[in-house]
């Protein structure tokens, strides 16, 4: 794959709307070439900054009730029969119905809007964990042993990676490799559960998608769910019809999903030794 082509399908690889035939190929050039890595990194960035920046949405200033008002004195309308309202009084009457109804939506709903559009990032990581289970990458390190990945990950990511134990005998490792949960650099930790497989993503997330996935009130919100399982309380998102269990640990998000059914899933992790 030659960079003009790179160039070309490179923002829909970055949003991971490649078949993974497709994005494995972008990956190897990106790998060798280091202008178009260039181009993504900047890209990744660019599109981290622009979510950030739109997930906050600035609040209506608060002299615009008063310049409204101002705006609506200045208007004369001239009296005509009762019986026959006039058709400025009419456009009148639909701006200021208009106006209000702005205002009532600009500072009646700021607080709902900014919380909302607060926690859209974590929705946005349970559509980027399913896409990185679906991708079916290959491992960038093969190896039964889940310590040999821990320590191949030192200079590659920007935090310690730790595994995950599970108490199933079922559970296979089978590898790992560098990933990208939308601007955060992950860590994406492959497994076998008999004949199903099963994706961890860990990462480290900035500010306000920490608070967001802090916030129970607010992601049972947006959808997402909490499950007692063997006296265990697991937070989890279904999405695409996949379960997608997050645990926030030590400043580290761990996020599952797999081909396992949902009961099947959440005891795993619920019963999961999810380092501190």
């Amino acid at each position: 794959m030659d960079c003009r082509l790179v160039e070309k399908h490179l923002c829909a690889y970055v949003d991971a709307e490649l078949e993974p035939s497709a994005a494995l190929e972008i990956e190897q050039h990106l790998a060798s070439c280091s202008a178009c890595a260039d181009d993504n990194t900047f890209l990744r960035a660019l599109k981290g900054e622009l979510h950030e920046q739109l997930a906050a949405p600035a609040p209506a200033p608060g002299h615009l009730r008063l310049r409204v008002s101002e705006a609506l004195a200045q208007v004369h309308v001239i009296e005509e029969d009762e019986r026959q309202p006039s058709h400025l009084w009419m456009t009148v009457a639909a701006m200021a119905a208009s106006v209000l109804l702005v205002l009532g939506s600009v500072l009646g709903t700021d607080a709902g809007r900014v919380e909302t559009a607060a926690l859209a990032p974590a929705l946005d990581m349970v559509r980027d964990v399913v896409d990185r289970h679906k991708d079916e990458l290959p491992t960038e390190i093969n190896t039964q042993l889940p310590e040999q990945a821990t320590s191949w990950f030192r200079d590659k990511i920007g935090f310690q990676v730790r595994s995950v134990d599970f108490n199933e005998p079922s559970v296979h490792f089978l590898g790992a490799r560098v990933s990208q949960i939308g601007n955060h650099q992950a860590a994406k930790l492959y497994y076998s559960v008999g004949d199903s497989r099963l994706t961890l993503v860990m990462f480290k997330p900035n500010a306000s998608l920490a608070q967001a996935l802090s916030s129970d009130a607010g992601l049972t919100r947006l959808g997402a769910h909490h499950a007692l399982v063997g006296g265990h309380n697991v937070t989890y998102q279904t999405l695409q019809g996949y379960t997608v269990p997050i645990v926030q640990q030590n400043g580290i998000v761990y996020a599952f999903a797999g081909d396992l059914d949902q009961k099947s899933l959440l005891r795993l992790v619920a019963n999961a030794r999810i380092p501190y």
